[in-house]
């Protein structure tokens, strides 16, 4: 039993046009019979209907015997009413484009009824009950409406339904099929409950078995039918002959017949040529065979209550317990749909198919570098966490005008460290003298540092020999996999471009290398550079006595602002150019060095040298590059050597460094101005201080209420990588983002356009009970497929090549310039999938947020 209480429903509530279509109706509606509900056109008959339906929504309370719904639920109510609802509508709402079969077949769909046999019976029967089983086969859309009419009928019939609403069903049929078509609802509702809405007063009052009547949404009467056992109905495409008068008679052979009501004043005029007759009337005239008049020649018979009997429907031989599809099976069919339909795309989609894919590649470029930004890989970064820098947030990096970093340079705990980046280096083995495996790649270098630094194999580096981290030789041993086994069986192994050897391994998972102090000072000794590099000053060589001449005359007093000049011995030939005049000068005689050994030509000049200041201190670790000419070696980090070029005297200071000796040296050693000890710091306005730290602690203790940070090279290097992939990120994510939404504008207007395309079967689909899982379902693997088959193929293919070229790119670069990871490529596809999911989906969400009732009026079903 169905029970309404208190029903209300507004249009435009609060709105100066507000509507009370439903106005707190309350009812009792019994398990069986038919009952009408009667009102005109606006009195809010159907609304009613549509609300105790489920199809529409309004305030109150409604019973079905156990189902109660207070406040409408659209997924609880759906379900209810799809297994216990039938509808047949006004406009019939059939899948047109369907067979007369497949209709009823979806409707068992709805509920879960896949089994074949069960259908096949289900369907025979209904169709059979409504005489429409012969046009099975047929699409609905070739049927006339009554036909159409009588398949809802059958829809509903094979759904084994409690409730049968009929909204106007007979209101676009004449009145035969009007007849045929209540007979078969009266019959019906001797087992179930069928509810019509109808203006019809006399289909009414002679199917009813109650009547309620309706007026600007209240009901005002209900009554039980008792009366009217005959239905008085007439059908104007029918004339009854025997229920007229007939006046009939002869002219010359010419038998004439008139059936008419009342005396007609008729005039006819007959004329007859070649067998064919000319009629002109004062009357109009109008050819049966030209009408859809249909003659017959009897009384007119009133419709009577035993006509109806006829009509016998007996569901109880239905099966609901017959095994259901799962959901899986529902979304491997969907799939199967959704593919068909997208291999058959218009010139327009097409484009649409095409730039989705072009949006995918760009995608997955935007994924592929991400990916490299995504993390710093540790492996990449080539520093030792045992050396440090100091981090100026200010400045980046330090000058020496710093005090405090000069300050703590003195300190006893902390000795400096020269870092030379980016040393490319070229590992051969050869094996038998036949086959040759070579692996080259560029890697940083440091100085090795005994304080920080352990040997695991082999021994520290010396002269230009180096030492390998762990991790580099962890690299040469997959390289030579094929001839060295273990770490030992790299050592000596021969590095062809800078002629030196592997002599040991150093404990550190990161790409290292590590340089002895002969090759340290070779490398910063080779950076010092003046345009007077070939010029040595007379005044201060001859202050020293550092040369003696073995050609020709030395320089004297009388020489000053001439171009006399002296030159090396070491200059090809140097004997022959004496008196002759070159490039800097007039040659007056040669000279040779006492104690240092030089290695380029040089001249000996005679002028006042003005003196240049430099701002780099170099180091020299080895005495036999240069010559002590005054004063003591350097014993402490805070003294220095100045050249005997230098105006500053023994005993002064230079920057907080004390001058303790004069040293003369090769050109290049001796233009470096100052030397300082071997702890000392090397100031470069272009490199960041890197130094070992013996007490941590103290440090940082000093650094303490400071702006200054302590880092170590791995942190300074993970950190600076860490921010140029964040600024990637943020590009790359930025050009991402935009190709997704690109996407996802296109993917939404194509779904809206599908939607929109599908709108009529939607509408028929929701009002029949289907859930809006299943609507969903459809167009979530239409857009599936779409995305699957357009950008992710794109996406895939890209990431493919990119996987695939990624060793070879490496190689080329000789690093690991590229990421294999998997991780934000898959993850491209997940948010790919998802946001593309989202905005297909978006437009039917929206749809389907409406009640069945409003779908079907807002879009004109």
């Amino acid at each position: 039993m169905i029970k309404v209480d208190n029903l209300n429903k507004y249009y435009n509530k609060k709105k100066s046009n507000e509507i009370h279509v439903i106005n707190d109706v309350t009812l009792e509606l019994p398990n069986q019979g038919l009952v009408s509900f009667l009102g005109a056109s606006g009195s809010g008959k159907t609304t009613l209907l549509n609300v105790i339906g489920g199809l529409d929504k309004a305030q109150g309370k409604i019973s079905y015997d156990s189902f109660e719904m207070k406040k409408y639920e659209m997924s609880k109510i759906d379900k209810f009413r799809n297994e216990n609802f039938g509808y047949v509508f006004q406009t019939y709402n059939l899948l047109l484009n369907e067979t007369v079969y497949d209709n009823l077949k979806i409707a068992l769909e709805l509920i879960d009824i896949y089994d074949e046999a069960e259908t096949a019976s289900r369907i025979e029967y209904a169709l059979k009950s409504v005489g429409m089983y012969k046009y099975r086969k047929k699409k609905a859309s070739q049927l006339s409406g009554g036909q159409q009419q009588r398949v809802a009928i059958a829809r509903s019939l094979v759904k084994h339904c409690k409730v049968i609403i009929a909204d106007e069903p007979t209101g676009n049929l004449d009145s035969a099929n009007a007849l045929e078509v209540m007979n078969i609802l009266k019959s019906i509702s001797k087992k179930t409950l069928v509810l019509l809405v109808t203006h019809n007063e006399s289909l009414a009052n002679f199917y009813s078995d109650y009547i309620y009547r309706i007026e600007d949404g209240k009901i005002i009467n209900k009554y039980e039918n008792v009366s009217n056992d005959v239905l008085n109905t007439t059908n104007d495409n029918v004339i009854y002959l025997k229920d007229m008068n007939l006046t009939q008679g002869n002219v010359d052979s010419i038998g004439i017949k008139l059936y008419s009501n009342e005396a007609k004043d008729l005039e006819l005029e007959i004329v007859e040529r070649n067998n064919t007759f000319y009629i002109r009337s004062n009357k109009n005239i109008k050819l049966i065979e030209n009408s859809n008049i249909k003659l017959v020649n009897e009384h007119y018979k009133p419709v009577e209550r035993t006509s109806t009997a006829e009509y016998d429907y007996d569901d109880s031989f239905f099966n609901n317990s017959v095994k259901k599809r799962s959901i899986i099976q529902d979304l491997i069919k969907s799939f199967k749909r959704s593919f068909n339909s997208f291999v058959k795309p218009t010139k327009k989609i097409r484009v649409i198919y095409t730039s989705l894919a072009l949006l995918g590649i760009l995608f997955s470029i935007c994924a592929i570098s991400i990916s490299n930004a995504v993390r710093v890989d540790a492996s990449t970064i080539n520093a030792d966490e045992n050396y440090y820098t100091l981090y100026d947030p200010d400045r980046y990096y330090f000058t020496e005008d710093s005090d405090l970093l000069k300050d703590n340079f003195k300190n006893e705990n902390i000795s400096s460290i020269q870092i030379v980046y980016g040393r490319y280096y070229y590992f051969k083995y050869q094996m038998n003298f036949v086959e040759e495996v070579s692996y080259n790649n560029s890697f940083d270098q440091l100085y090795y540092n005994s304080k920080v630094n352990k040997i695991l194999y082999g021994t520290e580096p010396k002269e230009s020999d180096i030492a390998i981290s762990k991790g580099l030789a962890d690299v040469l041993l997959e390289k030579f996999s094929s001839c060295c086994n273990s770490y030992e069986d790299l050592l000596n192994l021969v590095i062809d471009n800078v002629e030196a050897k592997i002599v040991g391994v150093v404990e550190g998972d990161n790409i290292m290398t590590y340089i002895s102090e002969y090759t340290y000072l070779e490398n910063i000794n080779s950076y010092v550079y003046t345009d007077d590099d070939y010029m040595r000053y007379y005044e201060y060589e001859k202050q020293y006595n550092s040369y003696e001449i073995v050609y020709g005359r030395d320089l004297n007093e009388f020489d000053y602002n001439k171009r006399n000049i002296l030159i090396s011995d070491k200059y090809p030939k140097c004997e022959d150019m004496l008196g002759l005049e070159i490039e800097n000068g007039v040659v007056v005689g040669v000279f040779h060095m006492k104690d240092t050994d030089y290695t380029m030509n040089e001249y000996i000049i005679n002028k006042d040298y003005k003196e240049q200041i430099f701002f780099s201190y170099k180091y020299s670790y080895n005495v036999e590059d240069y010559v002590l000419v005054e004063g003591r070696q350097p014993q402490k980090e805070t003294e220095i050597l100045v050249s005997i070029y230098s105006s500053k005297q023994i005993g002064e200071e230079i920057e907080g460094y004390k001058i303790v000796g004069r040293y003369n040296a090769t050109t290049q050693l001796l233009r470096a101005n100052t030397l300082v000890s071997t702890s000392a710091l090397s100031f470069d306005d272009y490199s960041r201080k890197v130094f070992v730290i013996e007490d941590k602690d103290a440090l940082l203790e000093t650094l303490t209420n400071t702006k200054f940070e302590l880092k170590s090279m791995y942190k300074d290097k993970y950190d600076t990588y860490k921010v140029e992939n964040s600024e990637k990120m943020t590009v790359f994510g930025i050009l991402g983002a935009i190709c997704l939404i690109a996407a996802s504008i296109m993917v939404f207007f194509l779904m809206r356009s599908k939607m929109i395309n599908d709108i009529y079967n939607i509408g028929v689909y929701r009002s029949l009970g289907s859930s809006k899982l299943k609507i969903y379902l459809k167009y979530f693997t239409d857009t599936v497929v779409m995305v699957t088959f357009t950008s992710l193929i794109a996406y895939i293919l890209i990431m493919f090549c990119y996987f695939t070229a990624i060793d070879s790119i490496n190689e080329f670069f000789y690093s690991e310039l590229f990421s294999r990871g998997f991780g934000v490529p898959l993850l491209g596809i997940v948010v790919l999938y998802l946001v593309n999911v989202i905005f297909g989906l978006f437009p039917i969400f929206t749809l389907l947020r409406k009640t069945p009732s409003e779908i079907l009026v807002k879009y004109d079903i």
